[in-house]
């Protein structure tokens, strides 16, 4: 055999030159064999060992979470590529609970949980497989924040979509197929509906009736709901719908409503809801007037005049002279004209033409609103104290009255008949309040008095402190605009007048005359809501009282009255002062005997004297609620029912044994709140 090798080189470079050949003719072999197809049989395999060999088929590079454990089944029929057997190996890692996330040079395998968290890449519409990838989707025509539910179900239970409201984009994470699933899915439904509003002029039927009727039928607010507003000056009806079919409908009950009364011509009755129908008939006769005077003085040819009729609840517009052609669209009045109440049922019977009518229900639909509701709290608070005292010393001698012979008697005399040292002798029962002490010698006989006391020394002392405290708190509820008035008190006759005859020596009084006077609390209001929400009340506040001492006078009893008149702004729920008083007065009343009462020492033995010092802390509050709803006066009464009756449990009557005392009336508990529609 021929030695291949030149030269005749040694047997260790001849076996280094054959390991190079081999190796020069398996590293191609090796880098082409895995790109050519072949058959996969990984049955019962190793997950590890399966990801390293698709690994070398593929010359991808896997980093393995070290919670991706277990055995992996993957059989193909046919020789596949590499690529293939990558994305069926991806498949089959996700049925065991793996995802695969792709990084730039590296390929993490890591449970499913934990693959949104990844760096994946954000992938472009083309991208396809069942590897875990981030994509931003534009929603066009719906609300993001909505689709949300409905797409969550068709999103893995570890995968996450969110929506952003400010752009109305949807962020998914998800595998690469199902993300672009989701995008066919999303084409479907993200297209225009023509939902867009539906503008429909009535001709024969008010818009704002129509629209009530509608949202009788219809829930309007929600997604899918139908909204409804009102045009009354065209009398037009604008529907909007995020469902065509809804829509549809709609506007095909608004069509079949839009028809003029069978029977009845241009008569139509229209119930209202919350205005008055009689003050509304009134309102409405004088607009028809004014138009008509205005229209009169404007066409030589017509002219028109508006007549109460009957009671006053009707009017009939009359045609003076013949109208050939008939009246232009925008004309208010037309010849025949007649607007009538009916208090019983509180509608309207009104006879006009399309056009008249048309401007006469838009003006009843702005008129015809539940007004709103004002709560007013007055808060008379009013603090006093008021100290007084009283010291004097007085003394008498009435000795000399016993004899016959020249005598001297004389003594001080201050105050009124409780303080008086002679009217305490002539009773001591006339002894004021307070500490008397008294020097007493016998009784004596007085010419003209009888027998009286011999009381030859009498000092008073007397400190008394009055403190009060008084919170009144009316309250009282009206409509927006009308006057209400509460009076909490008596009503007292006051003599007004008197007739006498004189019948020989007797006097005869055949009557009197009495005025009768609310006395006690009185609260007049006049609320008004401004459109900021401001109320402007007119109040008239009066507190009075019988002062004390003086009901049974022949001249009447005097009564002490603290009232106010005002007209004030107040925001919602605020608290405002109105007025007041503040007062401090000090009186001081003294009684002295000349030049010996102003002896030092000795002068408190020669005057009588009375100090007195009052403050009086006055001040009216005004709180206004607006009350627009059920809710608002619901939860006011609410409030108010539930101190009362804190207050009735807390003054219940103990229970004797034995009494077979009988249970103190009660209010009922309060029923709960009727629930909102």
């Amino acid at each position: 055999m021929t030695d291949p090798l030149p030269f005749g080189q040694s047997k260790l470079a001849r076996a280094s030159f054959c390991f190079c050949l081999l190796l020069g003719l398996l590293v191609p072999l090796a880098n082409a064999a895995p790109r050519e197809p072949m058959v996969i049989d990984f049955a019962g395999a190793d997950i590890e060992s399966a990801i390293k060999a698709i690994g070398q088929m593929t010359g991808r590079n896997f980093v393995i979470d070290p919670r991706v454990k277990g055995t992996i089944n993957i059989v193909s029929g046919s020789p596949v590529t590499p690529e293939v057997a990558y994305q069926t190996l991806v498949a089959a890692l996700r049925l065991q609970g793996f995802a695969v996330v792709e990084g730039r040079n590296v390929t993490r395998v890591l449970p499913e949980a934990d693959a949104r968290m990844q760096s994946g890449p954000v992938s472009d519409p083309g991208s396809a497989g069942e590897q875990i990838i981030t994509r931003v989707f534009q929603v066009r025509h719906e609300s993001a924040p909505q689709l949300v539910n409905a797409l969550k179900p068709l999103i893995g239970a570890n995968q996450s979509i969110t929506a952003n409201a400010a752009s109305n984009t949807l962020l998914i994470s998800e595998s690469a197929d199902n993300l672009r699933r989701i995008e066919r899915i999303l084409a479907a439904i993200d297209v225009p509906q023509g939902n867009d509003p539906q503008v429909l002029t009535l001709r024969h039927v008010s818009a704002l009736e129509v629209a009530r009727s509608l949202q009788g039928l219809f829930s309007g607010g929600t997604a899918g709901g139908l909204n409804i507003t009102t045009d009354l000056r065209g009398n037009r009806l604008f529907l909007r719908a995020d469902n065509p079919g809804l829509l549809l409908r709609a506007a095909g009950i608004a069509a079949t409503m839009d028809k003029p009364e069978a029977g009845l011509g241009n008569i139509r009755v229209v119930h209202l809801r919350h205005a008055d129908a009689t003050r509304m008939a009134e309102m409405l006769r004088t607009l028809l007037g004014a138009e008509g005077n205005s229209q009169g003085n404007t066409n030589s040819n017509t002219g028109i005049s508006a007549s109460p009729g009957g009671n006053g609840t009707t009017t009939a517009v009359s045609e003076n002279k013949p109208v050939s052609s008939p009246p232009q669209a925008g004309n208010a009045l037309a010849t025949g004209s007649m607007i009538q109440a009916d208090a019983a049922s509180n509608s309207l019977i009104i006879t006009a033409p399309e056009g008249i009518f048309a401007n006469l229900q838009n003006v009843i639909g702005m008129l015809d609103r539940r007004r709103a509701q004002v709560h007013i709290e007055a808060l008379i608070v009013e603090l006093s104290a008021e100290r007084a005292a009283e010291f004097g010393i007085q003394w008498q001698d009435l000795s000399g009255l016993a004899s016959n012979k020249l005598s001297v008697i004389g003594g001080t005399n201050f105050g009124d008949n409780s303080q008086n040292i002679i009217s305490a002798a002539r009773n001591i029962g006339n002894t004021g309040r307070g500490l008397n002490f008294g020097l007493v010698n016998g009784t004596i006989n007085v010419p003209g008095l009888g027998t009286i006391t011999n009381l030859g020394l009498l000092a008073r002392f007397l400190e008394s402190e009055v403190n009060a405290n008084i919170l009144s708190t009316p309250s009282i509820m009206t409509l927006d605009n009308e006057e209400a008035k509460i009076v909490i008190g008596q009503n007292l006759p006051f003599v007004t007048g008197s007739y006498s005859t004189t019948s020989g020596n007797s006097s005869v009084t055949p009557f009197q005359t009495y005025e009768r006077r609310d006395v006690g609390l009185t609260l007049k209001v006049k609320p008004k809501i401004t459109e900021g929400g401001v109320v402007h009340i007119q109040i008239y506040q009066e507190a009075s009282s019988v002062q004390s001492g003086t009901a049974g006078s022949a001249a009447g009893p005097v009564t002490n009255k603290r009232s106010l008149e005002s007209s004030v702004l107040v925001d919602d729920g605020r608290l405002i002062v109105l007025g007041g008083l503040i007062e401090d007065s000090l009186g001081n009343d003294e009684e002295k005997v000349p030049l010996l009462g102003d002896v030092p020492v000795l002068r408190n033995f020669f005057r009588y004297e009375n100090r007195n010092r009052k403050k009086t802390n006055l001040m009216i509050f005004l709180r206004p609620t607006i009350v627009r709803d059920e809710r608002d006066y619901e939860s006011l009464t609410e409030d108010r029912y539930s101190q009362l009756l804190d207050a009735q449990k807390r003054h219940q009557a103990k229970r004797v044994p034995g009494w077979g005392d009988a249970d103190a009336p009660r209010l009922p508990d309060l029923p709960p709140a009727r629930s909102q529609p």
